[in-house]
Parts: C-alpha cells; structure tokens; sequence
C-alpha cells in the first residue's frame, strides 16, 4: 500500500542522458481524460460525512480547459438540471464489476498520475449539479457549533488547510472547535472564529521576551518596483529568511519584516516554473527554487503564477479611503485573497488599531510570510471555498480576488452553481455570505463581473446586496507592480438584512455605449449612467485575453481616484447595535 507521489528517471551508463543527476524530476502525467459522450459516475456529497456519498450516472458533453491548462468536463448528472462542469478528480469511469479490489489490497482512489481506481477517493469534496434558485437558497454543510475565542488568542496564526503542512513551525495559536457557524442575524452577539477540518500544525513555543508585531508598509517599501529578475531575488532572499525564522520557532523581527514584505508572489516571473524548458536566463532562479522548496510548495507556486498578481499601493491606499468614506471605522475585517497581506500593511494605523483582521491564501508561503508580517491577524493557508466562515459576521471584506473563466467547486451552492463556474463570481457569493447585515464588500475584480451579457451572477448578488458604486481602473493600473494589462473594477456592495428593500444602483443590465473612435462597446448600465466612474476612455483593443476585448485606456492617477471616491455614499456602514442585557430583577 502507498501513493506515489513523484516519478525519478535513472539513467543507465548507456543512457545519452546519464551526465544527468539521477533526480531529475519528470513532469507528473496527466490525470485521465473523459470523451465527449463518455458515461461517466460523478461523486455527490449528501451531507456532511465522508460515509454520506454517492457516485451519480453521468455523462460528459464538453471538455474545456482552464487558465492553467488542466481539463474540466461539462457532465449532464442523471436527476439534476443543466450541465455541472468539473475536473478529473470528481468523476470515475462507469465501474466492471470485477475490478473491485480484493478485501485488504490497495485502498480505491487516485494515484498521483491519474489512474483511476473503483473506490472513491477519500477528502475529494464532493459534486452536485443543481438549478438556479432564489435568495436563502445555499444549503449550509458540515453545520456545528461555532467556537468563540478572546481576542488574545486569536492572534498571529496560520491555519493549515490546503496547501500548508502539518508540523510547519509557524507561530502563534490556533483556536479549536467544531464546524461551520450558522447564520446568526445577531451578528454582533456572538464572536466566531474560522475553523478548519485540519489538525493545527505543530507549532514551536514563542521565546520569552518575543512581542508580536504587525508591519506597517511605508514609502521606503519597495512594493513592485523592479523588474522580473530583480522581484525574483526579492522573493528568493524572503523565502530564506522565511524558512530560518521559522526552523527557529520564532516571530520575524521589524527588520526582517521588511525584507519579508518584498515577497511580491511569481505571476510576474513564471518562466523558472516552466515543466520542461526553463529558459537559460531563469536556471539559477529555478536551482535556487529546487534547493529551498519542497516538492508541495514548489508546485504550489507554480499553480499561483496565474494569479498572484499583487496590488499597486495606490490602488490599495484609495481603497482604504473609500471604506473610510462609507462608515468603516474599524470591526471584523476579512481579506479572503490575501497574499502576504498588503491590505493589511496598508491599513491606516487607526484602523488597523481598531479591526480585528483575518486572511485567507491557497498559496503555503504566501499565507506564512502574511502571518509573520501580521502577527496579530487570523491567517487560513488553505482555499477560500475550504475555509470556514461563520455567516453574518463580518464588518468589511477587502480585496484584490482572483479572476479568471474557471470554476470552483463548493457544494453550498449546489442550488445556484452559475455563481461557481468563474473564480471572482464565487468570491462575491462567498463573502456576502459572511458579511453581517449592513457590512461592506470592496472588491478589485475583472470587469466581466459587471459587463458579461449574461446578467445571472449580478442578479444573484443584487437580490443580496446593494450597489453602492464602482470605480473602472484603466488597463494599466497594475501593469508597474503585476506586470500585467487588464481592465478591472473596484465594487462596492452592502448586504440588506432580512426583508430590506434594495436601494442600491441598478447594475443587472448590460447597456450600449460608444467608445473611442466610434466603436459601439457594452458595459454595465451603471456606468452608462455614470460615465466619469471610468477612469478613462473605453476602446476595443487586444488585451491579454485576446484581440478586439472592451478596454479602458488610460493612466490612473489619485486625483483622479480621489474624484471617483467623492461620488461614493457617505457613512452607510452603521455601527454594530448588540442587543441590551436583560435587567436583574430587584
């Protein structure tokens, strides 16, 4: 019995190849893929323990791929409406019966390379397919009692979830208990904590005398400057320290926060993570990265270079403002795409002062670096769809989230699963799910968010929340630190409370304006009505998702944030109300 967990080719002396050293890694193989009109068995989660799954005839009807070139299936499930889309892990070939294992042989699942076997894997979430539904429609899993913790126990950890490895010494504590909170519509009452199906990583004690220390980001800061190879050896030299503080069970100091808080993440240089030809120039960096890695972070980071795109800190400073402007004077505060935590560097003191700060981050260096540079915030390595939340809970969600066409799978939303099938699109459902009634979402996301002619996710969201307003950023506003050109916006959403009527902005309907040079383009109806909350002039123009996309040229600069900002509401975030304690008789 055992799981394979990386393939070695050995030369022979005849071997042409055998000057090699005898570790050269070969790229994983493929995991199996599915024909078009291949019968298929999908595995559905029915509740909450692993004994509760079925797997489901199903057939595949279309196979795409997602951003990082891995395959998902557009399965027909037999019982549910429409299609689902799902990757490899989630589906098994119809079984013969006498290729069960035998009683004690190896255990059913999925090697490593994508062999699949009869028995369903173990820890896979599971698969619903489902219907579009209404508002109140999720269907909470695994439901349990949500544990309270004093603010000074809450401090300065990382959770391990996905992508973070048990017996990592990573500092600080971790609050035990039991599952998902439930929906409270006393927000305020109760303080939750996130949880985890993962036993805490093993933690070496502080040393006595050791204060933790949240990093302020200042202008000395040299966040994105540099060119690929520069913000390579950035990341390089804060991965050495990284592993020193932590092979020394200890907290980073100020000084070597600031070396830290120049980890800037791979997006702007996936050349050294290439599977088969690393460029020449990036040799050194990917040896670097062979030596002072281990095989699950090294692919980790590689999966990460599609979207570790960090945010300017201009962008990050007229956030803030704006928050400021809306009522946030300080609460819950939840980043759910954190990174190594900017959000949080570049809070203003006063509110940093005044919020209690919890992060999510896939990525397992990037979500330790975030917990030595903020050693007083909450820090979940895992996925965002993994991490538990207790709803109705938070203040403030802030954050750059990822975007792209790919889906991800969380069986809470099996009923309305359109909200699933793009990253940033998920992210919304997610965190308004976690906001208390009143709260604030302030997202960086891709402009499909508003504009797509498909109005079923903005509808979804509008049934929950207000729109308070949006920014459009042009194309270069993350070109200097991320490298990249896209047309983002910032969104502004307030959840209502049960039976509120929506006063927010119309933003369901896509609408015809006319663009440079006379092209007629669609975006959203809400900046139809709103033209000057576009911080430049939209055209048609390739981007980096292809020729003749709705692009917003320009130059962002913070007058013209600061403008943008000033048409935002004032003070609709109202402080928290918690309810009296009742009087003692006399």
């Amino acid at each position: 019995e055992g799981k394979i967990t990386g393939l070695v080719f050995t030369p022979t002396e005849e071997s042409p190849a055998a000057a090699k050293p005898a570790t050269t890694p070969v790229p994983a193989l493929a995991k199996p893929t599915y024909a078009t009109g291949t019968p298929v068995e999908v595995r559905v989660q029915n509740g909450a323990g692993p004994d509760e799954v079925t797997w489901t005839p199903g057939v595949v009807e279309r196979v795409v791929l997602n951003q990082n070139g891995q395959p998902l299936f557009e399965v027909r499930v037999e019982g549910f409406d429409g299609t689902t889309r799902l990757p490899a892990d989630n589906l098994r070939p119809v079984p013969a019966k006498s290729t069960l294992p035998a009683k004690g042989g190896p255990e059913g699942g999925r090697t490593d390379e994508g062999t699949p076997t009869e028995a369903p894997p173990e820890g896979v979430p599971g698969t619903e397919g489902g219907r579009d539904a209404g508002p109140g429609d999720r269907e909470a899993v695994d439901p349990g009692e949500r544990v309270d913790v004093d603010d000074d126990q809450a401090g300065g950890l990382v959770q391990p979830g996905a992508g973070a490895r048990a017996g990592d010494p990573v500092p600080g504590k971790r609050a035990g208990g039991g599952g998902r909170g439930e929906g409270d519509q006393d927000a305020g009452a109760t303080d939750g904590v996130l949880e985890t199906d993962e036993e805490p990583a093993t933690k070496k004690p502080v040393p006595d005398g050791q204060v933790r220390h949240d990093y302020a980001i200042t202008d000395a800061d040299p966040i994105g400057a540099g060119g690929p190879k520069e913000k390579s050896r950035r990341n390089l030299d804060a991965i050495k320290l990284l592993k020193k503080i932590e092979a020394e069970g200890r907290l980073a100091t100020p000084d070597e926060q600031a070396v830290l808080v120049r980890y800037s993440g791979w997006g702007h240089s996936p050349q050294p993570f290439h599977p088969y030809n690393v460029p020449r120039d990036w040799q050194d960096v990917r040896n670097e990265l062979d030596e002072i890695l281990t095989p699950e972070e090294f692919e980790a980071a590689r999966a990460s270079t599609t979207n570790a795109h960090f945010t300017s800190p201009l962008v990050i400073d007229a956030m803030w403002r704006a928050a400021d402007r809306l009522g946030f004077k300080g609460g819950r505060m939840l980043e759910p795409a954190v990174g190594i935590g900017h959000f949080f560097g570049a809070q203003p003191k006063a509110l940093a002062a005044a919020s209690r700060r919890t992060g999510v981050e896939l990525d397992s260096i990037t979500a330790r670096i975030a917990a030595q540079l903020y050693q007083n915030a909450d820090i979940h390595a895992q996925g965002f769809e993994t991490v538990r939340l207790p709803d109705n809970f938070f203040d403030l969600a802030i954050s750059n989230v990822p975007f792209g066409d790919y889906a991800v799978h969380d069986p809470r939303y099996r009923k309305s699963i359109f909200v699933t099938r793009a990253i940033h699109d998920y992210f919304f459902a997610r965190t308004l799910d976690a906001m208390r009634p009143g709260g604030i979402v302030a997202f960086i996301t891709s402009s499909y968010t508003m504009d797509k002619r498909d109005p079923s996710v903005r509808r979804y969201l509008a049934e929950r929340a207000d729109l308070l307003g949006a920014i459009r950023l042009p194309n270069t506003a993350f070109k200097g630190n991320a490298g990249t050109e896209v047309t983002t916006d910032i969104i502004f959403l307030q959840k209502r409370g049960p039976g509120a009527e929506s006063q927010g902005e119309a933003w369901i309907n896509p609408k015809e304006i006319t663009g440079k040079d006379g092209a007629k383009i669609t975006v959203n109806e809400y900046y139809k009505r709103h033209p000057k909350m576009m911080l430049g002039e939209m055209s048609l123009r390739g981007t980096m998702y292809g020729p003749a996309e709705p692009t917003l040229e320009g130059e962002i600069t913070q007058k013209l944030l600061d403008g943008a900002i000033a048409r935002l509401p004032e003070n609709v975030l109202k402080p928290r109300v918690r309810a009296a304690a009742p009087e003692t008789p006399r």
